[in-house]
Protein backbone atom coordinates (compact mmCIF):
# COMPACT_ATOMS: atom_id res chain seq x y z
CA UNK A 1 0.00 0.00 0.00
CA UNK A 2 1.29 3.14 -1.03
CA UNK A 3 -0.36 6.23 0.87
CA UNK A 4 -0.95 9.58 -0.44
CA UNK A 5 -2.68 12.57 0.88
CA UNK A 6 -6.76 12.12 0.57
CA UNK A 7 -5.89 8.33 -1.35
CA UNK A 8 -4.54 4.86 -0.21
CA UNK A 9 -2.92 3.18 -3.39
CA UNK A 10 -1.85 -0.63 -4.23
CA UNK A 11 0.51 -1.86 -6.26
CA UNK A 12 -0.51 -5.23 -7.69
CA UNK A 13 -0.22 -8.06 -10.01
CA UNK A 14 -2.61 -9.70 -11.89
CA UNK A 15 -2.37 -13.30 -11.09
CA UNK A 16 -5.32 -14.74 -13.55
CA UNK A 17 -8.00 -13.15 -16.45
CA UNK A 18 -10.69 -15.00 -17.57
CA UNK A 19 -13.02 -14.32 -21.29
CA UNK A 20 -16.19 -16.19 -22.65
CA UNK A 21 -15.41 -18.32 -25.02
CA UNK A 22 -16.89 -16.11 -27.53
CA UNK A 23 -14.17 -13.59 -27.37
CA UNK A 24 -11.57 -16.34 -28.36
CA UNK A 25 -10.12 -16.45 -32.35
CA UNK A 26 -9.23 -19.80 -34.02
CA UNK A 27 -6.16 -20.39 -32.16
CA UNK A 28 -7.87 -19.83 -28.99
CA UNK A 29 -5.91 -16.47 -28.13
CA UNK A 30 -8.08 -13.62 -26.71
CA UNK A 31 -9.26 -11.33 -29.61
CA UNK A 32 -9.65 -7.84 -28.29
CA UNK A 33 -11.40 -6.64 -31.14
CA UNK A 34 -14.29 -8.82 -29.42
CA UNK A 35 -13.93 -7.11 -25.80
CA UNK A 36 -15.56 -4.19 -24.68
CA UNK A 37 -12.67 -2.52 -22.59
CA UNK A 38 -13.08 -0.31 -20.06
CA UNK A 39 -10.22 2.15 -19.14
CA UNK A 40 -10.41 3.94 -15.45
CA UNK A 41 -8.47 7.07 -16.28
CA UNK A 42 -6.59 8.23 -12.16
CA UNK A 43 -6.39 12.56 -13.04
CA UNK A 44 -9.89 13.34 -14.21
CA UNK A 45 -11.66 10.28 -13.01
CA UNK A 46 -13.00 9.22 -16.15
CA UNK A 47 -13.97 5.95 -17.57
CA UNK A 48 -12.82 5.29 -21.29
CA UNK A 49 -14.31 3.20 -23.77
CA UNK A 50 -11.49 1.46 -26.01
CA UNK A 51 -12.22 1.50 -29.76
CA UNK A 52 -11.27 0.32 -32.81
CA UNK A 53 -7.99 -0.54 -34.15
CA UNK A 54 -6.71 2.76 -35.72
CA UNK A 55 -2.85 0.68 -37.43
CA UNK A 56 -0.79 -1.72 -37.12
CA UNK A 57 2.55 -1.42 -35.44
CA UNK A 58 5.80 -0.84 -38.35
CA UNK A 59 3.57 -0.93 -40.86
CA UNK A 60 1.54 2.16 -41.23
CA UNK A 61 3.02 4.14 -44.04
Amino acid sequence: MFEMKGFDNFICSISNAYVLDNTLDENGNVDYTKLNLVLFEMPTYSYLEMGPVIGKCMKMH
